[in-house]
């Protein structure tokens, strides 16, 4: 592991030394996660490395079949279903949306 200094220049501002880019293959406008590690480390890691090791770590608490997205996606389509309804005052519409609003929360499909 090769150990750089690297200085804090105005703003807060760092380089990445050119040694680290390329073993990383960063390019120009690469977008890095920054955090505080075990209070005084600063660790910089690509995006999509950032986001995949949180998906595994998180995994285990989405059941086997479950589409968190989807139903998330389903439930806010409910939402404007219903806001459209009640505002044209349809309350067979209301009803169904509301109804559509609770299975997509318990993770149900959309009913057929």
């Amino acid at each position: 592991m090769t150990h750089v200094q690297v200085h804090v220049g105005p703003h807060g501002r760092i380089v990445i030394p050119a040694e680290f880019r390329r073993e990383l293959n960063m390019e120009p406008g690469a977008t890095l996660v920054a955090y505080v590690a075990d209070g005084n480390r600063l660790v910089l890691e690509d995006r999509r490395s950032h986001v995949a090791r949180l998906r595994g770590a998180w995994r285990h608490l989405v059941p086997s079949g479950r589409d968190p997205q989807a139903e998330l996606e389903a439930e806010r389509l409910a939402e404007i279903q219903l806001d459209e309804a009640e505002a044209v005052g349809d309350e067979a519409r209301m009803l169904d949306a509301q109804h559509e609003i609770a299975r997509a929360s318990r993770g149900v499909g959309p009913q057929s």
